[in-house]
């Protein structure tokens, strides 16, 4: 019997994806595991297993299509087994029925009669038996909404996979249908001039759903400071050469999240996140930190997992290979997820201070502004110094002002005396 395959839960609340394109085709032999289709969520490019071995019978979706978590995906038969040929349809026999014959009926016309060989019998007719309803193809949270629409499903024509309902069905269905959004750029004449309009969508959409909910959920204040990174920067320039001799490209960033790291451990509340619906204030002991990469499809945060083990030159790989990932959206959707704090590196663009949006639902975001030279008074001197800006937004719910300075200062004194950091380099 065929295994109908359905969109797995792809995680981080992610409950539709774009079809991009079919890695295997009907009559495909497949293997448990085998990478069948690749899907584009929201996120990233994802490309989804088969979960079992056979042939690909059906496949129910196009390129381009949209695919929400639960709907049947393809049907996987056993190994060999090929799709069923549609059953054919029984033909009616048409009985034709004896000829009546005419006999006279006065001035008005003529009446039929019944053939003479033919007798009236008394005919019982059977109470009609209760038919079941028909089966509906809905999925829960499609009939939910009904419910909560007010639609009658049985009046709804579904128009996904097997005649299925979808949330689109139901939404027309109530006279509330959303309207399709366009599919590529539009361009309008206004009052004053020429515009084009883009449909939000993939990345950005994601983008602005979750800055939304990020500064509707947390209250966000910013604490800034800068840090003198002239002996960091002195050591990162000797070792430059070193480090890309072993195929790392040795930047600032890697000492900043090992400072980040230390200053975590010393206070665990700025490594939180605010579990709203328990009221609940959730300690993360593991450090994940989130990096911020500009991409030419939006900004992607990559997540260097288990930061506190690697080494310096370990989270220089590791960031620049995700970062590259991320540019070309063949980063796996599991590398973008379980950050527990974030940075983001403005300065790389230009700019020294910023009020980052926090990366929800995490409770801080470090935003780093440009390293520059600066005249700075030393003991009744003034020298030139480097200086890096750091720019902390937080969530007041959890942390207070204090606790954020002290935080910033902790980061700021790990990156002005580098020795702790260069242990174990």
């Amino acid at each position: 019997m065929a295994y109908e395959f359905r969109l797995p839960d792809l995680g981080e609340g992610i409950a539709e994806g774009e079809l991009i394109k079919w890695i295997v085709k009907e009559g495909d032999t497949v293997d448990e595991h085998q990478e069948i289709v690749e899907i584009e969520t929201d996120k990233a490019v994802v490309q989804v297993p088969s979960p079992k071995s056979g042939t690909i019978l059906k496949l129910n979706f196009k390129p381009g299509e949209k695919i929400k978590v639960g709907e049947v995906l393809c049907s996987i038969g056993e190994k060999g087994e090929k799709a069923a040929a549609p059953a054919e349809q029984p033909v009616e026999k048409k009985v034709e029925k004896p000829a009546l014959k005419r006999v006279p009926a006065g001035a008005v016309g003529e009446l039929e009669e019944a053939p003479e060989e033919e007798e009236v019998k008394e005919v019982k007719v059977a109470p009609p038996k209760k038919v079941a309803e028909p089966i509906i193809a809905v999925l829960p949270a499609v009939r939910k909404l009904a419910q909560e629409m007010g639609v009658d499903l049985s009046q709804v024509k579904g128009t996904g996979p097997g005649d299925r309902i979808t949330e689109d069905d139901v939404r027309k269905g109530s006279g509330k249908a959303e309207k399709e959004a366009p599919k590529g750029p539009i361009v309008t004449f206004e009052r004053f001039g020429r515009v084009i309009r883009l449909p939000l969508k993939g990345v950005r959409k994601t983008i602005a759903d979750n800055m939304s909910k990020s500064l509707r959920t947390a209250a966000h204040v910013t604490h800034m400071d800068y840090a003198d990174v002239t002996k960091l920067a002195a050591f990162r320039k000797k070792e430059k050469e070193v480090a890309e001799k072993k195929g790392v490209k040795l930047t600032y960033l890697p000492f900043i999240v090992k400072a980040c790291v230390l200053a975590l451990k010393e206070f665990p509340y700025v490594n939180t996140s605010l579990d709203d619906e328990k009221s609940e204030i959730v300690i993360k002991q593991y450090y994940n930190i989130g990096i911020a990469v500009d991409t030419p499809h939006g900004l992607m945060v990559p997540v260097v997992k288990h930061a506190n083990e690697k080494t310096i030159l370990e989270m220089a790989r590791d960031i620049w290979r995700m970062a590259e990932l991320a540019r070309t959206r063949e980063i796996k959707l599991k590398d973008l997820q379980g950050g527990t704090f974030t940075i983001t590196n403005v300065g790389s663009l230009g700019g020294e201070w910023a009020t980052p949006v926090i990366n929800w639902p995490e409770c801080a975001i470090l935003a780093l502004g440009r390293i520059s030279e600066k005249a700075i008074p030393i003991d009744g001197k003034i020298e030139i110094r480097k200086i890096l800006p750091m720019s902390l937004s937080f969530d007041h719910r959890i942390i207070d002002g204090a606790l954020a300075a002290k935080f910033v200062t902790e980061v700021k004194n790990h990156l002005e005396n580098p020795e702790a950091l260069l242990m174990g380099y």
